[in-house]
Formats: C-alpha cells, sequence, structure tokens
C-alpha cells in the first residue's frame, strides 16, 4: 500500500516538471525572436544592436512581422534612430536629374550617309547677319559671331529682363569665337553614338560657353540668374556637311528651292508634354541648365540653300510663309537680312531680333580638279549686345522663370530654365 503511494507520487512530480519544461519563458521568447544563434538575456545596449542588424539584413516583406516581434520582445529598449542613408531608395530608383547624354545627334536624310573629306572644296558659303534692339526693349541682349575663316555663325538670345543677360550672350559668343582661334576643345561631351569630330569640336566650343556662363553666374550675385539661348551652323565644305547645334529656342531654318523649313527645335517645356501658359518656358538654356544636353543636327548643304539662324524675335514676330518669301525677293543677302529685320518690327517688334545668313554656292567642276580649299580671306566679326543707359530692365522686360508644380518635377526629373514667353 505504501509503495504504490510512493509510486503515485513519484508519477505526479514527474508529470509536473514536464508540464513546466514545456512552458515558453522571457528567455526563450528572446532567443526566438534574435534567432537561433543568440543568447537569452543579453545587455539592453547589445539587444539594440542585435535588432539594427537584424532589420538591415531582413528583406521588405518581412519587416513589419519582424519589428513587430522584436518591439514586443525589447520593449523599453534604446535603439538608435535609422541614419539619413538609409532612408535614400536605391540608385536605380532615384536617377539623377539629366539622365541624358550631353549631345543628342540627328541627321537630315542627305546627310545619313557618311562621304571621305575632299582635299578640295565642294561648296564656298558667304554671310552676311545684323541684330536690332526692336520697338518695346530698351536694351539689345542678343550676340551674334560671324567667322567666315572657320565656316563658324551663331546667334545667342540673353534672357532679357534679367540682370547679366547681355552679359551671358556676350560671353557665349566670345568663348566659341576664342576656341575656334585657340582650336582648343577640350570639354568632354559625350553621345550615345560616336560624334563627328567637327561636330564634336562644335558641341565642346557650346559646352564651353555654358561652363564660362555658369561660372561668371555663381561668382557675381547680381548675374546669379543669367542665361542665353545658343544656335550655332559649322560648315564642312571640303566634307559638304553642316553641324548645327543648339541649346534653347533660338533657331535654324533652311531655305531650298523656295521653301523654308525650321531644322532645328526648340528646347521648350512643350517638348515634354507640358500644356499650358507655361508650355513656351524653356527647357534649357546656357549657363542654367545643371546638366546641359545640345541637339546637334548634321545636313548635307547643296547649292542655293540658305541657313537662317535667328532669336525668337524674328520668328515670334514673322510667320514662316512672310520669311519664305522676303527670301525668295531679296537676292542679296545684306537686303534679305534687314529685309527680315524690318518685317520683324513692322509686327511689333516686341523682342530683340538677330538675323545671320549663310548662303551656299557652288564650285566649278574645273575649279573642284585643277584649285585646293582657298583659306578665308575675311577675319570672323561679332556684334556684341547693345548696354542702355540707366535702368535696362522695364516692366514689360521681366522674364519669369518657369516652374513646375513639385511633384511634376520630380516625375520629369529635369532642369527648368528661365522662361522665354514675354509679353
Amino acid at each position: 500500500m505504501l509503495m504504490g503511494l510512493g509510486l503515485l507520487a513519484l508519477g505526479v512530480a514527474l508529470l509536473c516538471y514536464v508540464v513546466t519544461a514545456r512552458e515558453p519563458t522571457p528567455d526563450s521568447n528572446q532567443a526566438r525572436a534574435l534567432g537561433p544563434n543568440s543568447r537569452p538575456n543579453p545587455p539592453r545596449q547589445a539587444m539594440a544592436g542585435g535588432l539594427r542588424a537584424a532589420a538591415e539584413s531582413a528583406s521588405l516583406s518581412d519587416d513589419t512581422q519582424v519589428l513587430r516581434v522584436r518591439a514586443a520582445a525589447f520593449e523599453g529598449a534604446q535603439v538608435d534612430p535609422p541614419r539619413a542613408a538609409e532612408l535614400v531608395p536605391p540608385a536605380s530608383e532615384n536617377p539623377p536629374l539629366c539622365a541624358e547624354p550631353s549631345v543628342l545627334v540627328s541627321y537630315e536624310a542627305e546627310a545619313e550617309e557618311e562621304e571621305a573629306t575632299s582635299p578640295y572644296a565642294r561648296i564656298l558659303v558667304t554671310a552676311s547677319g545684323d541684330t536690332d534692339r526692336g520697338q518695346r526693349r530698351r536694351a539689345n541682349d542678343d550676340s551674334l559671331l560671324v567667322m567666315p575663316e572657320h565656316s563658324l555663325f551663331a546667334v545667342a538670345d540673353g534672357m532679357g529682363g534679367y540682370a547679366g543677360g547681355s552679359v551671358a550672350s556676350r560671353l557665349a559668343v566670345e568663348t566659341m569665337e576664342r576656341a575656334f582661334n585657340d582650336s582648343s576643345f577640350p570639354a568632354d561631351v559625350q553621345g550615345k553614338a560616336p560624334l563627328p569630330r567637327r561636330g564634336r569640336e562644335l558641341a565642346s566650343a557650346m559646352m564651353q560657353a555654358h561652363q564660362v556662363v555658369a561660372s561668371t553666374a555663381r561668382a557675381t550675385p547680381e548675374y546669379c540668374k543669367m542665361g542665353t539661348t545658343l544656335v550655332a551652323a559649322r560648315f564642312s565644305p571640303n566634307k559638304q556637311r553642316v553641324y548645327v547645334g543648339n541649346v534653347g529656342d533660338s533657331r535654324c531654318y533652311r531655305f531650298r528651292g523656295g521653301r523654308l523649313r525650321q531644322l532645328t527645335t526648340d528646347q521648350t517645356m512643350s517638348t515634354i508634354g507640358l500644356q499650358g501658359p507655361h508650355a513656351g518656358d524653356l527647357l534649357q538654356a546656357i549657363g542654367v541648365t545643371p546638366d546641359l544636353a545640345i541637339d546637334l543636327l548634321i545636313d548635307k548643304p547643296q547649292s542655293g540653300d540658305i541657313y537662317l539662324l535667328c532669336s525668337d524675335g524674328l520668328n515670334k514676330m514673322v510667320s514662316d510663309r512672310l520669311m519664305e518669301r522676303v527670301l525668295a525677293e531679296e537676292s542679296d543677302l545684306e537686303a534679305a537680312v534687314y529685309g527680315l529685320i524690318e518685317s520683324a518690327n513692322d509686327g511689333g517688334g516686341r523682342d530683340n531680333i538677330t538675323v545671320v545668313l549663310v548662303q551656299v554656292l557652288d564650285r566649278p567642276i574645273n575649279d573642284l580638279a585643277t584649285i585646293p580649299s582657298p583659306p578665308a580671306k575675311e577675319r570672323g566679326w561679332s556684334k556684341l549686345p547693345e548696354q542702355a543707359s540707366g535702368d535696362t530692365c522695364g516692366f514689360d522686360d521681366v522674364t519669369v522663370v518657369g516652374a513646375l508644380p513639385q511633384d511634376e518635377l520630380t516625375m520629369l526629373r529635369v532642369g527648368l530654365a528661365p522662361s522665354k514667353t514675354r509679353s
């Protein structure tokens, strides 16, 4: 009897031991939360470090569950806040402001097939140009460059209404002139496809102009908002090509066979789909855009072609049809230049007007066979901005900086340049 009671008591004791051993303890909860290799009851600081290390290694889908379990297990533990770098999305999800290459190349149909450079000039070019203040502006912020010895021609339109618009256009053309006179093209320009040497040199000179204008704006507080558009054409008579670089909304047209055609595309907000009152604001400008992308067009000039470079003071006042008619009726380049400027002033002359005309001349076959390419006798010249006395910015001259709502700006990821929309 006594032996039976003893065995029963021993069984009850064993049962209680087994039940007690299977109950979870705070130490075992901590061990499961921290992982199989963790030790129970770690110091509070060590627990916080373990939590951060495990959270960093956890996948995104497990974060909520893991942190909820650990918050319960380590209630009261002091955990350092996440570092700012840990909150930044991966680089692939946060592209730079402008991911486009520095030069965007396009070819006209006739220029797609590459031709060898001839030892003789296949074409010759002659040019004329001028600039006018217009009817409403107090000063002329436009500049132009004509360099026959390098077959280089350019028009720059400074940001009207901003202090330094005239400075920006002058710096742009002077920098390009110096680059070609010194044959200095160090700027690193890139594209998705290999760039022809002459086109790369033109883009390099334009990039240098951008750097000079931008650095001057940073160094001089009163010029901090200045910028300029820039369109330039470089002819290669021996290769029978023209390379047209464009930043902003100054334009290059080609007059061929009695028809006028716009070759460049205005770099405005409308090109990225923006509609409404800000569609005409500039998307890019020399000295303003953080990551500049130059449009480079390559064309094959033909005898009789006339290339028209102009600031928007011409095309906003004169229709393409009227420009076409002036070029068709005026056989003299200089007369055609002043005919276009006069037409713009007659149309209202609300902005500065700059026109450069470059005419392509054919060379006789016997000249090609016997005469090498002649060096240009005429030296380059430029017309720089016309400074007005006193305040150069009237109420109607003010140019508003283009802007987008922040969410749209983040979506588009583009650098905005000063608006060219003017009254």
